[in-house]
């Protein structure tokens, strides 16, 4: 009877052997997969993390430049109406501006030649303008320099110089004579402007 307790018991004791086992290999069979995807999770968190950081220093990238277009627009627009004149009011604001500086710089200019160009670029229509100026030297170095002072964009692309001084070149010079400088100038200027619409 003793004898055949016993051998239930070994029976029992070997049969929760056999499951302790079973339950270790089954555990170990799902622990390799369920550890190789956490590690590929864990991976891909990580990654993903990364592509976020990236992510986000790319929108502030972004909206910098989109700050800083929104500035460009508005200093363009700030630029044009500071320095250009617009298109429809274009010829009667520059004329008078230059006979203007004509005028507080002491040259007489008779005539302005202008060639308009319809096409325009960067939003800017080109204008040059033939100005001939005379005068004597101070008063043409005035109105050049009236001219590179102006608050409108004036570009000189070319100055064609022509002296039309009354005295005559002589070996010997009195004391009442004028010098080369004092002569009178004759300027051709080749002017460019530019309007805006």
């Amino acid at each position: 009877m003793i004898y055949r307790r016993q051998k239930k018991q070994y029976l029992f004791a070997g049969l929760l052997g056999v499951i302790a086992i079973i339950n270790v290999l089954f555990f170990l069979i799902l622990w390799y997969p369920s550890r190789s995807e956490y590690l590929n999770l864990r991976d891909s968190i990580s990654r993903l993390r990364q592509e976020v950081a990236v992510g986000k220093a790319r929108i502030d990238v972004l909206e910098k430049r989109s700050a800083e277009l929104d500035r460009f627009e508005q200093d363009r627009r700030e630029m044009f109406m500071n320095h250009f004149v617009r298109r429809e009011t274009g010829f009667s604001e520059i004329l008078p501006e230059l006979e203007m500086m004509g005028q507080q710089a002491g040259v007489r200019n008779s005539r302005k030649d202008y060639l308009y160009e319809t096409i325009p670029q960067y939003g800017l229509f080109s204008i040059k303008i033939k100005v001939p100026v005379q005068g004597g030297y101070p008063n043409v170095v005035n109105f050049i320099r009236e001219l590179e002072t102006s608050s409108t964009f004036f570009l000189i692309n070319g100055i064609d110089v022509r002296t039309s001084s009354d005295s005559k070149e002589s070996g010997e010079r009195s004391p009442n004579a004028p010098s080369p400088g004092a002569g009178k100038l004759s300027l051709g200027l080749d002017l460019e402007t530019f309007f805006y619409q």
